[in-house]
């Protein structure tokens, strides 16, 4: 079962490069079938996934079973960050055609009360020259004046149009949810580096037959050894954890292989980090691109490799090697 979940794993993150994403999905949840808890297929879905929220139940899954776990924690950071950034205003509705109809419907009666009034001043104009201009005539054409505002009023409905308050778009509170989110697990998002784990019973090549392979880390020396039984086929200079972030002193088994993963941590983020072997939480032998330093502690805690002995180890180890670490 364990090699089909690798070979399901590698599909989903060779589909998940090319930008594949259905397909990569489908990689990595049937992965999922076999390992419901498999840290790698849970935080490739939380990224793949279109939905912040799905995002975060995935990363809460990895949470769950690894608290402390820096990958999670960093996509714990990220996925909030989608949940929480505001969704885009909607545009307020188009006018409809219905608006500018006031303007028709009352075109013709103001033709009509200014055409009145043309009249009146011109008859008015009239009677004044011909008839006396004496109180009878000015009395004569007031009234036919002021009935002119009475139609000022019955204009004022026309402001109907104000009806657009409907921008309840701004009801998208489809993110109203969000504080329900906000109650996902708040673990210290800082890296398990505080204390190394104390060291095991001293081990060494006769400890172990003829035909198990199994991988020495010197923390001190800053090298690395590969060892058939008792028979050493591959050493190399690493970089493992600086003073603040040291690299963890045990007996560890690699967990999860991966071609390329990338990384992230405060300070840091790494794209592609090639033949990566993790072997407790988010710790991990892998190759390096970023700097040659070998021989000196250069890391957050993962061992550093050059990257051609990094790709000789990850085809020479498979998933159960034990690695042992000491200073």
């Amino acid at each position: 079962m364990k090699d089909r979940v690798a070979a399901l794993l590698g599909d989903g993150q060779v589909a998940a490069h090319a930008g594949k994403k259905a397909k990569a999905r489908r990689k990595f949840r049937a992965a999922l079938i076999f390992d419901p808890a498999n840290v790698t297929a849970l935080l490739w879905m939380a990224w793949l996934s279109d939905d912040p929220r799905a995002s975060l139940a995935y990363i809460i899954r990895v949470l769950a079973s690894d608290a402390h776990n820096p990958r999670a924690h960093a996509a714990l950071r990220w996925a909030r960050r989608r949940v929480t950034s505001p969704a885009p205003p909607k545009p307020l509705p188009p006018p409809t055609s219905a608006a500018p109809a006031p303007r028709h419907r009352w075109t013709r009666p103001v033709a009509a009360v200014a055409l009145g009034l043309l009249l009146v001043v011109i008859i008015g104009g009239a009677l004044a020259w011909f008839l006396p201009a004496g109180p009878p005539a000015l009395a004569a054409l007031a009234p036919t004046l002021t009935p002119i505002p009475t139609y000022t009023p019955t204009l004022t409905p026309t402001p109907t149009p104000t009806y657009t308050p409907t921008p309840t778009p701004t009801s998208t509170s489809a993110l109203t949810p969000t504080p329900t989110l906000t109650h996902t697990p708040t673990p210290p998002a800082v890296l398990p580096t505080a204390q190394p784990l104390p060291p095991p019973q001293t081990l060494s090549p006769a400890s172990f037959p003829d035909n198990v392979r199994w991988i020495e880390v010197d923390v001190t020396q800053q090298v690395l050894n590969a060892y058939e039984g008792q028979t050493l086929v591959r050493t190399t200079l690493v970089s493992t954890g600086m003073r603040n972030t040291p690299t963890p002193i045990g007996l560890y088994r690699i967990q999860t292989k991966m071609r390329y993963d990338d990384m992230t941590g405060p300070g840091y983020y790494l794209r592609n980090v090639p033949y990566v072997m993790y072997f407790h939480r988010g710790y991990g032998l892998h190759g390096t691109y970023w700097h040659a330093n070998f021989g000196h502690p250069m890391s957050h805690g993962c061992i550093n490799l050059p990257t051609t002995h990094a790709e000789w180890v990850f085809n020479w180890a498979e998933v159960g090697t034990l690695v042992y670490i000491h200073g």
